[in-house]
């Protein structure tokens, strides 16, 4: 048997080649950096770098928000407001109020962490007003966009301690909410007429940032109630959040730093990489990835890695992750092939690697894909939690010492 099959795949591979000469996506997901192979290994550097402005940065439904304010001698001020729906009890399709005497109304925020002391209490100055005009279902919201709220109708203006051991924060809502809520009618309907809250913190308290859990069930808002003379307790838990539409708004005062009227920054030394539409990174390593294609055309790259060290003025708190996007010949920018494959490895995802200082992110599958188009567009870094952590990092620019770099083991 071994005697004619080895001719008949050897008949097949030749009858395939033969078919089609294009270079195809195919086979660029089975390499394995652990596979034996006589590899030789080389680096690359960068030839420009800047870093760039989150200008429109999609906020609408993510699983995770933030709220509170931030003043940073780097990167300035920021503050952060989330605006949610008012929906009906998850599966519910209708609401019936109209005998039940509301006792009280709880908005709960699950937390998923404080900023900057991770361990420590915030004062922090809680207000929740209701909107002016509905949160649209059918609508994406930006970074940029914010709703009018109306000013008579203020639900909670409080300052209330947060501390690193508090899972949630509770806050009690003023009886103005109640004829919010105490409606009959269909979901869309009540959708329309309870418009939908803000929620924010006001900076006349401690300066702080709360993240928030949108995902978990407990994030909602809880009117307790009875009916008539009834003593018996009941409660309601009204969708905010996760289950309706929702959305986090940022804005920045770049006052006195060196963002202030400049969307651009040069990336020579330092690269920032800030959050909540803040800004990005843009590499570009063309120069290096024209010269290595001429040199070695038939070249297969079996593992790359992108190495960004971190600068010696970055906070001691890093980002969990970085996320990288290629960018097309038309400008457009999509997630690196490396992100969509399955074929992920632990330690070379985008965290950082505190022993040496910097993020590794494995680039295998798009390291080839450059090779294959004979050039680099650039390639942007993003922080994976930018719109709900307030985690920011610097990294060394592309003429820094510690520069970014690409190291790869090829054959050919």
């Amino acid at each position: 048997m071994k005697r004619t099959l080895l001719p008949v795949l050897g008949a097949l591979l030749l009858a395939l080649t033969a078919c089609n000469d294009k270079e195809t996506e195919i086979g660029l997901g089975l390499t394995d950096p652990a596979t034996l192979y006589n590899g030789k290994a080389d680096t690359i550097y960068a030839s420009s770098a800047y870093s760039l402005r989150d200008d429109s940065l999609l906020t609408s439904n993510y699983s995770f928000g933030i709220i509170g304010n931030y003043n940073d001698p780097t990167f300035g001020r920021v503050s952060s407001t989330l605006y949610s729906q008012i929906g009906l009890a998850s599966g519910m399709s209708s609401i019936n109020f109209d005998e039940v005497t509301i006792d009280s109304v709880v908005l709960t925020l699950v937390s998923d962490g404080l900023f900057p002391d991770t361990d420590g209490t915030y004062n922090l100055h809680f207000v929740v007003r209701q909107l002016a005009q509905p949160l649209l279902s059918d609508t994406n919201y930006y970074s940029f966009d914010s709703i009018p709220v109306d000013p008579s109708a203020t639900f909670f203006d409080q300052t209330v301690a947060v501390g690193a051991h508090d899972s949630v924060v509770r806050l009690r809502m003023s009886p103005a909410i109640y004829s919010v809520l105490a409606q009959s009618g269909e979901s869309e309907a009540f959708l329309e007429s309870a418009k939908g809250l803000s929620i924010s913190i006001a900076d006349d308290a401690d300066q702080g940032m709360l993240s928030v859990n949108f995902a978990s069930s407990l994030t909602c808002l809880t009117a307790h109630y009875h009916y008539g003379t009834d003593t018996i307790p009941y409660h309601y838990d009204f969708l905010v959040g996760g289950g309706v539409a929702h959305f986090t708004h940022f804005t920045h005062d770049y006052s006195g730093t060196i963002f202030a009227n400049s969307d651009s920054i040069d990336g020579s030394q330092l690269l920032y990489l800030e959050p909540l539409a803040g800004f990005n990174a843009r590499l570009n390593f063309d120069s290096a990835i024209r010269a290595f294609h001429e040199a070695h055309p038939l070249a297969v790259i079996h593992h790359a890695e992108l190495m960004l060290p971190t600068a010696a003025v970055a906070p001691a708190a890093k980002p969990d992750q970085l996320v990288l996007l290629g960018v097309a010949d038309d400008g457009s920018q999509t997630m690196i092939a490396d992100y969509t494959d399955a074929y992920t490895y632990r330690g070379f995802d985008g965290t950082y690697d505190n022993a040496r200082g910097q993020y590794r992110i494995r680039i295998t599958q798009h390291m080839q894909h450059l090779l294959r188009m004979g050039g680099d567009n650039g390639i942007t870094v993003l922080l994976d939690a930018r719109r709900s952590s307030a985690l920011r990092t610097i990294l060394a620019g592309w003429q820094a010492s510690n520069k970014p770099n690409i190291v790869f083991v090829y054959t050919e």
